[in-house]
């Protein structure tokens, strides 16, 4: 399932580079990371999903991601936001609105098929 992905997070002057690098790189599998004073970019693929995917399939969360993926598709990409302090730990936890006073983890998914994405990424259980 091919795609191109593109996670971006803020990064505020209190917070450790190390430590936001780190809430992205325990969801994601990125291939280029791109570090500036007020952000942190990363790039990459479908591979780049693949921990995210199985973190998914183990939480057993798949049913409510496929929804949250179908709201967030637009043409042929796919938006949706992570809380940045979950990601920290581990954990995969979205979020319609900024709660977070270090912000969220936004996340653009581009891909021809949405719908066949979105049904590999995370496929309704029964």
């Amino acid at each position: 399932m091919k795609c191109q992905i593109k996670v971006k997070t803020s990064l505020n002057p209190t917070e450790d580079v190390d430590k936001v690098i780190k809430s992205l790189i325990n969801v994601f599998d990125c291939d280029q990371l791109e570090i500036s004073e007020d952000y942190i970019l990363a790039t990459g693929n479908e591979n780049s999903l693949l921990k995210f995917k199985d973190e998914l399939e183990k939480k057993r969360i798949r049913n409510t991601v496929h929804q949250i993926l179908i709201r967030g598709a637009h043409d042929q990409v796919i938006f949706f936001k992570l809380n940045k302090q979950a990601a920290y730990a581990g954990v995969i936890n979205f979020t319609d609105e900024k709660l977070s006073p270090l912000g969220e983890i936004d996340v653009k998914i581009e891909t021809e098929n949405v719908e066949q994405f979105i049904n590999w990424l995370a496929p309704q259980q029964k």
